[in-house]
Parts: C-alpha cells; structure tokens; sequence
C-alpha cells in the first residue's frame, strides 16, 4: 500500500515483541528545555584513520550503510552520536538502558510511527477517493458511457451473442486492470494466457457485476468506483479508494469441474 508500511519494517523488526512482552510503565518526564549532553568518543570514533583491515573495512561500511539507510526509512530523528554510542556500549556490553527499558522505547517508537502511518493513509484515501468520484463524474457525461444503479460506469467496446454468466458460472476472460493515469496493474494480455476462474470467487463486487452484463464475445470496459473495487484498505500495490479501469472480453462460459 500503495503508503506504506515498508519504511517503518526495520523498526518492526527490531522491537520482535508485543506489547504484552513489555512491563507497563509510565512514560518519564522529561523537561521542555532538556538540552542533550555533549557525547565525547573522540579516542574511539574521531580520531579513528581509514580502515585497511577487511574487518575493519566492512564495520565502518556496516555502520555508513545502515545510518544512510535509517535516515532514508523515515527515521530523520536518528542521533548520529547517540547511535554510535550505543554500538560502543553494546561492544562493551553496558548501556544506559535494561533490556526492559530498551524495549518499552522501541514499543513507543513503533507506535508513533504505526499512528503516523495511519494518519498519512488516511489523508491518502481521501484525496484518491475526490479523485476518483471527479474523474466518475466528468466520465459520465460522455455519449457511449453508460452507468448501473450501483455506480458502475462501462462501455461497451464489442457487443457477443453468446450466453451470460452469473456469479456461479466459470469464465474464461482476457483482462487489463489500469489506474487513473493510465499505468496497468495487471494484464492477461501481457501474460498472454486468458484467466479461467468461478466468477463469485473474485474480491472485486464492480468486476463481478460488470461480467455479469457481457454475453460470450463482447468486449466491455468499466471504471469501477473505489467503493466496488478495493476500498479504503486497498491492497500491496493498490493505494486505499483508487479507481479501477477494467477492459473485460468474456471469451466462454465453462462447465464445473
């Protein structure tokens, strides 16, 4: 989805703990005008030379790299000092924090950024779902677009003379789902091999209700409003209340196995 989740699955993976893992304790207070403590590794950090050793070569890579990436994660409020700190304490074995203690953060972390994330999501499907609704309606004015009682909009590109299926039947359909902006999604075109499935069986009501329209041979196109596609969950590659554009050919009906 399409905002997502994937910057904050390191922090995920770190904490490796719910929440009944962690002692309940109140957070602790911490003054308005608390200013950090200056950290000096000068004899350990600063003042080390370039490395030449390979193990040496890869810790300072290791530690470049996975700075470089957190900052790129979401993760802008990282400490560089405080974060080598912490790798020196933990080469020596003592920190500033139990493990109980470092876990309670890692929990309050992860669940401001989970809110942060669900704010951003949210704020996400509703300008997709304004974009949808005005594209339905600029959509609907034109001559060959017809529109169902639910909200449906398609066109009919090929009209058959075959048979209609409904929600039990097996279909046998080439397809080309697209957004908005033209960028396909999914295409059986592209595979080149039609798709063959119980027509009830598919999560999409807007797809089931447009095959249901098709006889066998035609060739129809529908723009499916988010509220008959995937809603405001989306999917791992579909943002929360997009529109759908679906070309349809209902190549045959088949028989249950």
């Amino acid at each position: 989805m399409a905002v997502r989740l994937a910057p904050y699955l390191l922090m995920l993976l770190l904490i490796g703990c719910s929440k009944e893992d962690v002692p309940q304790v109140a957070p602790p207070s911490v003054p308005a005008a608390t200013q950090k403590p200056i950290i000096r590794e000068t004899d350990l950090i600063n003042d080390l030379v370039k490395p030449v050793d390979l193990d040496d070569r890869f810790s300072y890579t290791y530690g470049y790299m996975l700075y470089a990436t957190l900052q790129q994660q979401g993760f802008g409020n990282l400490d560089a000092s405080y974060f080598a700190k912490g790798a020196l304490d933990s080469a020596k074995q003592k920190g500033f924090f139990s493990q109980e203690e470092m876990s309670q953060i890692l929990y309050e972390v992860q669940t401001n950024m989970l809110q942060i994330a669900q704010q951003e999501l949210e704020v996400l499907a509703e300008r997709n779902l304004k974009t949808a609704e005005d594209f339905l309606a600029n959509n609907a004015t034109r001559e060959k677009v017809n529109s169902t009682e639910s909200g449906l909009q398609y066109e009919v590109l090929a009209e058959g003379q075959g048979d209609m299926p409904t929600e039990e039947s097996i279909v046998e359909v080439d397809y080309q789902i697209m957004l908005s902006n033209g960028r396909i999604i999914d295409s059986s075109y592209e595979r080149s091999q039609s798709s063959t499935f119980q027509l009830k069986a598919i999560m999409v009501p807007g797809f089931i209700e447009g095959v249901k329209l098709m006889n066998v041979g035609s060739k129809y196109r529908f723009w499916i409003h988010p509220d008959l596609a995937y809603g405001k969950d989306g999917t791992q590659t579909i943002e929360p209340n997009t529109l759908l554009i679906v070309e349809v050919e209902l190549k045959a009906i088949k028989q249950a196995l």
